[in-house]
């Protein structure tokens, strides 16, 4: 298998590079092996959310520049938009699979939008730890759900499978409903403000790079926010920012056929000289070297 058809999994939402799988319309796919695939090395945009749930051993996800450890009995929630940098497993890895296509969830879920502080949860905690019953319920749903895939006939097949997923998806965000308040109740004050300066800054890094903007949204001021976030990461308020933009910027620059103006342009930058200088300081190469692979 050459190496851009494994990296298409993750970076166009293309699942060819899985072998075992079904699915609906090219809209929703299930599988339960992801054995050889590898990510490339550059970081990649998720373009579909992608709901795992690993049965055995253990895996390691670099997501959003932060590193998540995923073991047995855990549900793992990729969501749009997500930039996933590297992820390893154990030899003895064993995991379940359902990707949806972001039209066909919306499609299913009518009332989407006052669902959305929920929603918004998967992008913050991306990993949970199931019960054993919770697992059992969510692989029961993947083999049934499988069964109905693979069915071919049936005049309301799609609408048979929409109403599965619609229930997976409930049973998905009671289980987030119930696990993220009790780990938003054990967060410090310090820790809340961190999560929502990063929940900002994941949000609208495109539209602004700059502290104060942050701070005068969070009703702070950039000198407590900046102490606040060093104290808690380890990291300036400002390395933050620009983290996100530089990897949104390399995922753009290796992965699309955008133009650098174009990406200069989607990133808010005032012209592309500008974003030029704003990456070369902190990647050593310009866009466009960083494109060829300098």
């Amino acid at each position: 298998m050459d190496k851009e058809l494994k990296d298409s999994i993750i970076r166009y939402g293309n699942i060819d590079a899985v072998i075992n799988k079904d699915n609906l319309d090219d809209e929703v796919y299930i599988f339960d092996d992801i054995n050889g695939i590898k990510l490339s090395e550059n970081p990649v945009m998720l373009e579909m959310p992608v709901f795992a749930v690993c049965l055995r051993g253990e895996a390691t996800v670099q997501l959003n520049l932060k590193e998540y450890h995923v073991p047995a009995n855990s549900l793992v929630t990729f969501m749009p938009d997500h930039i996933l940098h590297g992820y390893t497993s154990s030899p003895d890895f064993k995991g379940i699979f359902v990707a949806i296509r972001k039209q066909f969830a919306e499609e299913m879920l009518p009332d989407l939008h006052s669902m959305l502080p929920l929603i918004m949860s998967f992008k913050s905690v991306p990993v949970i730890r199931l019960s054993d019953a919770e697992t059992e319920t969510l692989k029961e749903f993947h083999a049934f759900l499988w069964r109905r895939i693979k069915t071919t006939g049936g005049v309301y097949r799609r609408k048979v499978i929409q109403g599965l997923l619609q229930s997976v998806l409930y049973e998905i965000l009671s289980i987030y409903k119930e696990h993220y308040q009790y780990a938003v109740t054990r967060r410090s004050h310090n820790e809340d403000i961190f999560y929502n300066f990063v929940t900002l800054v994941e949000r609208d890094f495109r539209r602004d790079r700059m502290v104060k903007y942050y701070a005068d949204r969070m009703f702070i001021t950039p000198k407590h926010l900046t102490t606040v976030v060093k104290q808690v990461s380890g990291r300036t308020a400002r390395d933050w920012i620009d983290n996100f933009v530089i990897l949104a910027a390399k995922v753009m620059l290796r992965s699309s056929s955008r133009t650098v103006q174009e990406i200069s342009s989607d990133l808010n930058f005032a012209n592309q000289s500008f974003f030029g200088k704003y990456f070369k300081q902190r990647v050593g190469v310009t866009p466009s070297e960083f494109r060829n692979g300098r």
